[in-house]
This record gives structure tokens, C-alpha cells and sequence, in this order.
């Protein structure tokens, strides 16, 4: 079972609003290991969740594919340090924990290359982490023998790039697998976080794809699909149609699709 645990209250972060990270990175460290203790059937670890946008993390600027600097080195580095701090008190409560970090995903305010190539400890060293996780939303097929997006970005047909980029900067003894929790197929029409849609067939082949790629490439540990419904409708019709089934329950082809795996 996995968990991600996002967001702080104000008396740890120097009361500012819950985008902000503790002050001390050790105080979410030892949050964690009591969330570990009360639910002790949970043994994945998500260490917050994409932190490469400033409206889910702080201190954090966005210098896109440029190298990372001023509030968005920054932030990174207070990244690391929470999880490195995470990944010491995770293990020392059980071995068994597995810590997710980085949670990038396709773009953010700091493009997952200089994202990863930032996430530095004060010695210089990379934080520890088991999984890298990451969320390869895409507006093409998932196939990984398609050429690059280019400038730094990492959709699920990057993910060969992306392990190289998480084997320079942030190994230390032994390759780290990717922890995909979310990848995603919205449909019939463009929507407040998609410019792009796809038919319910193309989504439906779209999950073929990404699971048949992830059965053949051990670098995969997992694949999520998010979300199980479609979104509740907005006044101005701008609700993502992302679900393997529609408001009511009535199941889309990506749900046959998904569940023959």
C-alpha cells in the first residue's frame, strides 16, 4: 500500500499557507515516522507530491529547462534534505519502508532534467530514496522508441531518458526504479488541465500501450492510472473526462482496457 504524504501545517512551517515546506526538514521526518506507526500496512512512501510546481511546493521558482538557481536551487535542496531525512527515519522504524522521491512529472516550473540534476544534499551528495517517482502525462502514444520532447521534459515516451538522468545524479550504489502513480488519457474535450483530449478508443489504446510497456521493462516498478471516475462537472464544462469510467459508473473501453492489464 502507498501513501503520499504533502503539505505542512503552519506551526512547522513558519506559519505560512501549506504549500510550504518545514522549516526543518527533520519535523516532517518525524511526522513521517508517526504516520508510519499508525498505519503500519502502509510500506510506500511518497514524499510529496510534484514538487516541481510552485502552487504544491515552496520555496520553489520556476527556471524551466534552465539550470536550477536563486529560489528554485533553493528548493530543491530543501527537497533533498526532507528526503533524505524521510528515507533515515522511514527505515530506521521498518527495512521494509520504500521511499519514493523526486515526483516529478512531464513539465513543472522546473523541468524534471534540472529538477533531478538539482536535488543535491549540503555535502554534494544525492538524497536516498528506493523508487524515483515520477508522472508521465503525454499528448502522444506511449511508446519509448519515439524521439524526445526535447528541452528537459519527460513524458512517458522520455522515461529511457529520464532513467539516464536519475543514473548520473542521483544513484549512489545501485540503479533506481521509477514509481509511475500517475498516468493519465483525457477525453472528448479539452479541459482546465489538458489542452489535448483523445477519443475513448485512443485512450483505451493509449493504456494498452503503456501497460505493455511497463510489463517489458523492468526499469517500470509500477504503473498507476489516475483516475478511476471521470471528474465532477464544472459550471464552465472545463472537468477532465480522465476516468476508466464515466460519472455513473458506466464503464469507458479504457476500463477493459486497464483491467486485462
Amino acid at each position: 500500500m502507498s501513501l503520499l504524504v504533502q503539505r505542512a501545517p503552519s506551526w512547522a512551517n513558519g506559519g505560512k499557507d501549506n504549500r510550504w515546506a518545514p522549516s526543518k526538514p527533520g519535523r516532517y521526518a518525524s511526522f513521517i515516522t508517526a504516520a508510519a506507526r499508525r498505519y503500519p500496512a502502509v510500506d510506500h512512501w511518497m514524499i510529496w507530491g510534484e514538487p516541481v510546481l510552485e502552487s504544491k511546493f515552496q520555496p520553489l521558482a520556476g527556471t524551466g529547462n534552465d539550470p536550477v538557481r536563486g529560489k528554485a536551487k533553493q528548493g530543491a535542496r530543501l527537497y533533498a534534505r526532507m528526503l533524505d531525512a524521510a528515507y533515515r527515519a522511514l527505515k530506521r522504524d521498518s527495512p521494509r519502508n520504500l521511499v519514493i522521491g523526486g515526483n516529478s512529472f512531464t513539465a513543472g516550473h522546473v523541468f524534471p532534467r534540472r529538477w533531478i540534476e538539482g536535488l543535491k544534499l549540503r555535502n554534494g551528495r544525492p538524497p536516498r530514496m528506493d523508487l524515483y517517482g515520477h508522472n508521465p502525462f503525454s499528448a502522444r502514444p506511449p511508446i519509448l522508441a519515439s524521439p524526445p520532447l526535447g528541452y528537459g521534459y519527460a513524458d512517458f515516451s522520455d522515461l529511457d531518458r529520464l532513467s539516464r538522468w536519475v543514473d548520473r545524479h542521483l544513484t549512489r550504489s545501485r540503479r533506481i526504479r521509477l514509481f509511475l502513480s500517475e498516468y493519465t488519457a483525457p477525453t472528448d474535450h479539452t479541459s482546465f488541465e489538458f489542452n489535448f483530449y483523445v477519443s475513448r478508443r485512443t485512450q483505451a489504446t493509449w493504456i494498452r500501450l503503456a501497460l505493455r510497456e511497463t510489463r517489458r521493462w523492468s526499469r517500470i516498478y509500477t504503473l498507476g492510472y489516475h483516475a478511476l471516475y471521470d471528474d465532477p462537472v464544472r459550471p464552465d464544462g472545463q472537468q477532465v473526462e480522465r476516468g476508466l469510467l464515466e460519472r455513473d459508473g458506466t464503464r469507458k473501453p479504457a476500463y477493459y482496457a486497464f483491467r486485462r492489464g
